[in-house]
């Protein structure tokens, strides 16, 4: 190496850290609940031990019966009830039909910053598309105010906590997340 060559990595490196998995639950899916009537939304409080910044890497979920084209991940702020939304990612039309899916969510497509704390909601939403959709639900146990709904065209405005609606229980869904983030390495030059 000449001297006065600069050396080092390339600012664009990733320095991984962790990555953990936030559900509640067994992951089984023992029924189905839903609004035929419009747009529903699904969301489950979870704590992190990770530290925030971190981003969903990826997300794994079932829906029973049929599904709209449109459907996203996302996150909201802790409160008595989800609050003001932190982030949205759309998964794509494929993703919203029956079934089990893992989705792997691209960098930086949901991101829960450092100013949310480590205790937030995550979700998905079916959007505006006015299909009728399922979210599966595992009945192995309920944790009071901490799975929510909201389904306007069924009557639930705003969201309320399942057990409430009379289905105690987890929505079968799962987010991976990880607190890497890109680093800027300086660079040294040697004389």
């Amino acid at each position: 190496m000449a001297s006065g060559a600069p050396f080092g990595a390339s600012p664009s490196m990733r320095a991984p850290e962790a990555t953990e998995a936030l559900f509640r639950g067994d992951m089984s899916p023992n029924m189905a609940v839903g609004c035929d009537a419009g747009t529903t939304e699904s969301a489950t409080k979870v704590t992190a031990t990770l530290f925030p910044t971190f981003g969903v890497v990826s997300t794994t979920y079932t829906i029973a019966g049929t599904s709209g084209p449109t459907w996203d991940l996302v996150a909201w702020n802790d409160g008595a009830l989800p609050g003001s939304e932190i982030q949205r990612c759309p998964l794509g039309a494929a993703n919203g039909t029956p079934g089990n899916h893992t989705v792997s969510v691209a960098q930086g497509c949901l991101t829960v910053p450092a100013t949310a704390g480590q205790t937030f909601f995550f979700g998905l939403s079916q959007g505006t598309d006015p299909n009728p959709m399922d979210f599966a639900m595992d009945t192995s146990g309920s944790t009071p105010d901490t799975v929510f709904i909201r389904a306007p065209g069924c009557g639930v405005a705003s969201f309320l906590p399942v057990e409430t609606l009379g289905f105690p229980g987890y929505w079968v869904h799962r987010i991976i997340i990880d607190d890497t983030w890109p680093v800027e390495l300086m660079i040294f030059g040697v004389s």
